[in-house]
């Protein structure tokens, strides 16, 4: 996988092996060569980038979490402690036996790897809604690079939003005092913004058009 190093929490753990706006390459480490004990220290690889596929077996590869050279092996790992990783082969495998999750199968059950026969919509029932942030990052972007990547929104429940970061920044620029005089929202509800609590959107509204109001005029 080619990886940009485009932001701070990349580059906070991949600082010692590359420069900021630079590309690595990090191979995915194989599952199943590691116990549940072990699965919380997986190595995180990454080597220089190079387009030459060739070269990527041979390349000297660096731990992240322990900043050691090692090799890497697509196939079983040998005596000189290579690191088995992921082929493509491996990869283009696994589609063969990859569940249908958008479907069921003929009996109505969700999918498996083993299921057989005409498949079926699978109907979707709201139980309740939740009101989520149209803003997401990859785990990735997060900081770490072990490839497990996960897709997360902020989830607001019972109707209530959390402030963002330049709504918090701004509010730091001003007093309770001066926020709850030009909002007529309560010093303790502005405490619980401040502090990454959510409140109801109406009371968020206030705080934001209030802001807005205040914003200082861009100078030349």
């Amino acid at each position: 996988m080619r990886i940009p190093v485009s932001s701070p929490a990349v580059l906070g753990r991949l600082k010692d092996f590359c420069k900021p706006y630079d590309f690595v390459l990090a191979p995915v480490v194989r599952d199943g060569d590691f116990n549940l004990d072990e699965e919380a220290n997986k190595p995180i690889l990454v080597t220089r980038f190079e387009k030459a596929s060739e070269e990527w077996a041979t390349a000297t590869y660096f731990n992240v979490r322990t900043g050691k050279p090692c090799r890497i092996t697509a196939g079983e790992p040998g005596s000189k402690g290579a690191i088995a990783v992921r082929s493509y082969r491996s990869v283009l495998s696994a589609y063969v036996n990859n569940a249908e999750s958008k479907f069921d199968g003929p009996d109505g059950k969700q999918c498996s790897s083993w299921t057989r026969g005409i498949l079926q919509r699978t109907h979707v029932v709201a139980g309740e809604h939740r009101y989520c942030g149209k803003e997401f990052k990859r785990k990735l972007e997060q900081g770490p690079v072990d490839h497990e990547i996960e897709f997360n929104c902020k989830v607001y429940e019972n109707a209530r939003v959390v402030a963002g970061p330049e709504t918090l920044r701004q509010l730091a620029s001003l007093s309770e005092r001066q926020i709850s005089k030009g909002t007529g929202v309560h010093r303790g509800t502005i405490r619980l913004i401040r502090h990454g609590k959510g409140v109801k959107r109406s009371t968020y509204d206030k705080v934001i058009n209030f802001l807005r109001e205040n914003a200082h005029p861009a100078t030349a």
